[in-house]
């Protein structure tokens, strides 16, 4: 659901080097080395990045197993579990999902289309989002909230690296804040993780909550009819706008709730900003599978 050669042509007329057959098949030689050599380095930092995600996201499905439900929890959260499917027993340490969808850069930009594929941790905070995208699906994207830190890194085929986020009180920040958000797609964290705060607003209003001091993130939750979580939303969140780093509101939307491995979770969602402008979504996508990890 959190985010931007002019050719030079030299021929030696009168010694006409580049007519010379053994320095032409050199120049060709010595490029397809180049160029060899240039993809193999590729390949393997490609192979990094990807063998790194890898270990993160195997710790989400290592982590504390759920074990018992939490007994300290306010009857409202507790319908909220309930109304969610949540299991109280036999719960999984992730559940794994794969989503599809499309993000934009700016308001009134082009939409880009994704793919992702994302685990989201039970007991413990902590998801990773996976995502290849457009354009051609040439981008390779991972948001994740591990350990209590948090990244977001791009990297064009899987190797170059486009855009990284990580290693700031403000991108950890950023992170627990989607992970209380996404807590709809595990309804059984909120059985389970007990290091989660809850307060009750009101009827159709609850507050989640993680960690302490200027880190501390709070998501409000509001219920439909149903008591089931339609919106989720953050009085601000760190973003870039015009390379500068502003707070804004956050919000997000859920709809279309179905029933899978016998929870109600919702199959459509969204996110925005709230600029100075209004309302800027620059995330939707639909649910494409759910289920217990390690796997789909």
């Amino acid at each position: 659901m959190a985010v931007v050669c002019s050719p030079v042509t030299g021929v030696d007329v009168k010694e006409n080097r580049l007519s010379r057959p053994g320095t032409a098949w050199m120049g060709l030689a010595g490029a397809a080395l180049v160029a060899g050599v240039a993809g193999l380095v590729a390949l393997a930092a490609r192979g990094v990045f990807a063998a790194r995600l890898d270990r993160l996201e195997r710790r989400l499905a290592e982590g504390p197993p759920a074990g018992q439900p939490r007994a300290d929890l306010p009857p409202e959260v507790l319908a909220l579990a309930w109304a969610s499917g949540a299991q109280g027993s036999g719960a999984p340490a992730a559940v794994d999902l794969r989503q599809s969808g499309w993000m934009w850069r700016a308001p009134g930009g082009d939409a880009l289309a994704f793919t992702a594929r994302q685990r989201i941790a039970t007991a413990a905070p902590g998801f990773m989002w996976r995502a290849v995208m457009d354009p051609a699906g040439s981008v390779v994207v991972a948001d994740y909230f591990v350990g209590g830190h948090g990244g977001l890194e791009a990297r064009l085929l899987g190797a170059v690296r486009v855009a990284a986020e990580t290693g700031s009180a403000d991108i950890d920040r950023g992170e627990a804040l989607r992970y209380l958000a996404e807590l709809p797609w595990n309804p059984d964290a909120i059985l389970h993780n007990r290091a989660l705060e809850w307060r009750v607003i009101d009827s159709t209003t609850i507050l989640a909550a993680l960690g302490h001091g200027p880190g501390r993130a709070e998501i409000t939750f509001t219920l439909g009819a149903d008591g089931l979580v339609e919106a989720a939303s953050a009085a601000a969140r760190i973003c870039i706008e015009g390379g500068r780093r502003v707070e804004r509101p956050w919000r997000g939307r859920f709809w279309d709730y179905r029933r899978m491995a016998h929870r109600l979770v919702p199959i459509q969602g969204e996110v925005a900003w709230v600029r100075d402008e209004g309302e800027f979504v620059y995330w939707r996508g639909r649910i494409e599978a759910w289920g217990p990890g390690p796997s789909t």
